[in-house]
């Protein structure tokens, strides 16, 4: 099969590279991102975060993903956006062995993990609707346009969400603070962050385990 040009640029850019450099490992996924996208996301979403695109001669992180990798901006950000869901919302399914050991067509692509995080932050959506679009990404086996087409479906015929009770509301947005500190604490203890830091944030989860459901 003949090589895209696309293809070769990233080979031309991986030649002299150390093949355990962040660096090519990047470029080595990104030539194969359909079946490897997980394993791209969480590369660039690590670039991002850290600004290592810098490091690499590159101004800005749009000009390194279209440059380096001849990835679209919008592509990137929803590559960023669905790896950030996925790490939040399924946290088992982007641990390496987990997805590893999955077919390329057993994989949902990034499309389809994105149509789903708009969904979930939908309030239009019930929990029951949800659930049965999740199994449609993660069990269905569907392509991008076929999961996107049926989210938008139940998007246009959602009810109107009602309107929350007050308290109702607050316990649940206290609910998610809580989780998500606690999320990010795992990720920030890995990132070797000042104690200091991580002393005020355990406070506030210690506070907030008297609020959270």
């Amino acid at each position: 099969m003949q090589k895209t040009k696309a293809i070769q640029h990233i080979e031309e850019r991986m030649q002299g590279l150390e093949p355990e450099s962040l660096r090519y490992r990047i470029l080595d996924s990104a030539k194969d991102f359909k079946s490897s996208w997980i394993e791209l996301g969480r590369y660039l979403f690590t670039v991002y975060k850290d600004k290592t695109f810098k490091d690499w001669g590159y101004l800005t992180f749009e000009a390194y993903c279209a440059k380096e990798i001849g990835i679209r901006q919008a592509t990137a950000v929803k590559m960023l956006k669905s790896y950030s869901f996925l790490e939040r919302e399924e946290p088992s399914f982007v641990r390496e062995d987990a997805w590893e050991e999955k077919k390329p067509r057993e994989i949902p692509g990034y499309e389809s993990v994105n149509a789903l995080r708009l969904a979930k932050e939908s309030e239009s959506i019930t929990e029951r609707q949800y659930k049965d679009l999740r199994e449609e990404v993660f069990e269905g086996g569907k392509e991008d346009a076929e999961v996107k087409k049926k989210i938008r479906y139940v998007l246009k015929n959602a009810r109107p969400a009602q309107a929350k009770d007050p308290v109702e509301e607050k316990g649940e947005a206290l609910t998610r603070l809580h989780s998500q500190l606690r999320q990010a604490k795992l990720r920030l203890n890995e990132l070797e962050i000042p104690a200091k830091i991580l002393k005020h944030l355990d406070a506030l989860i210690e506070v907030l385990d008297d609020f959270a459901k």
